[in-house]
């Protein structure tokens, strides 16, 4: 059976795709944690709020804010005109949505004190919602289609909620944007004055070590057991994880690149991290042997013992200590990397969720 006939027959006989809604959900999750982060501070200035609507233009423009209202709402217009595809105005209608979307979101902003509410913010908004309408429309064609269904079938665990993980995976990423957090690290050793502590042990530093590497060892088996329960067969599982860890670190190391100064390059490793790492492959190899449900407890598991490392973790973040490391401007790094960390405390308890589902209903291993 030739290629083409094995997806027109996957594209009859198994189920239709979810993962548009689901892309589309998660899009608008990521855009709202980019443009109302800090999320305190509110209040109101006493001007008509209404006025920014009508500022002449541009009445607020940066190339850095611009460029991230374009990138952010590239997602949210593709994922609309999948969701509504079986429309002749498919196209019209996901612009209109990224519109809608962005007019409630620059309302909102001007009751931030660190967010500026922009028309022109809007016009960038909608140009990105109309670049992911168009890549919608080209994706939404029935080849692509069955080429997903196709790779759904030969790759992806029988579940429809794996779709659904597939898309919370590609969200862990913007979780290490940020060169200040170690790889794959749940903790910061802040700069700057040593901060007293009450340590649980004799040795001080040995416990900060200890949390430190633990928490990247924990991360590291959470996440990767998470991509071993998304996958069909058992065989595939090492080559996914390597894979996405590979991904991660480029991810890491990119991000490095733009925000960090050269001699700051390396600030997101050190050896706690690195002893960390070679713990968790080493258990790893061990875990990879149980079965889906087994592996399913052992991530929720090392999720649990990640949120008590963070509220064990005695040391407050000192921001502005090593701003000089960086090459963005404060404001800038802020909302940046506070998305970073909203979507970092949000990605585990999603992930807990998919977890316990996977405990209940997933299939047994093929192989």
């Amino acid at each position: 059976m030739s290629s083409i006939s094995s997806i027109r027959y996957l594209a009859k006989k198994t189920k239709p795709t979810m993962v548009s809604p689901f892309l589309f959900a998660v899009s608008l999750l990521l855009i709202l944690i980019v443009s109302l982060y800090p999320f305190s501070g509110w209040r109101f200035t006493g001007e008509p709020i209404t006025a920014f609507y009508t500022y002449p233009l541009p009445y607020y423009f940066t190339v850095f804010d611009n460029a991230i209202n374009i990138l952010a709402y590239i997602p949210l217009g593709l994922s609309a005109v999948l969701i509504l595809r079986r429309y002749r105005l498919a196209f019209l209608y996901a612009t209109c949505i990224c519109l809608l979307v962005s007019m409630s979101i620059e309302f909102v902003q001007q009751f931030l004190p660190s967010r500026v509410a922009s028309n022109m913010d809007m016009i960038s908004n909608v140009l990105g919602g109309g670049i992911g309408a168009i890549a919608g429309v080209v994706l939404s064609h029935r080849y692509f289609l069955q080429y997903w269904l196709h790779f759904r079938h030969d790759y992806l665990a029988s579940s429809a909620v794996v779709e659904w993980g597939f898309i919370w995976l590609a969200l862990w990423f913007v979780t290490q944007f940020d060169p200040s957090l170690p790889f794959l690290g749940v903790v910061v050793m802040p700069q700057g004055l040593p901060q007293p502590f009450v340590s649980p042990i004799q040795s001080p530093a040995l416990f900060l070590r200890l949390l430190e590497g633990g928490g990247m060892m924990l991360h590291l088996l959470a996440v990767a057991l998470f991509v071993s329960l998304l996958v069909r067969y058992h065989r595939y599982a090492p080559r996914a994880i390597a894979s996405v860890l590979i991904c991660a670190l480029l991810v890491k190391m990119g991000f490095a690149g733009m925000l960090l100064q050269p001699e700051q390059f390396f600030a997101w490793i050190n050896l706690n991290i690195a002893l960390g790492g070679i713990a968790g492959i080493v258990l790893l190899a061990f875990f990879l042997r149980l079965n889906r449900r087994l592996r399913a407890w052992a991530g929720f598991l090392a999720l649990c013992l990640i949120n008590i490392i963070t509220y064990l973790w005695p040391l407050s973040p000192n921001g502005s200590s090593n701003l000089d490391g960086y090459k963005w401007s404060y404001g800038h790094l802020q909302h940046f990397n506070g998305m970073s960390s909203a979507i970092g405390d949000i990605w585990p308890i999603g992930t807990m969720l998919f977890l316990f589902y996977f405990m209940l209903f997933l299939p047994e291993d093929n192989d």
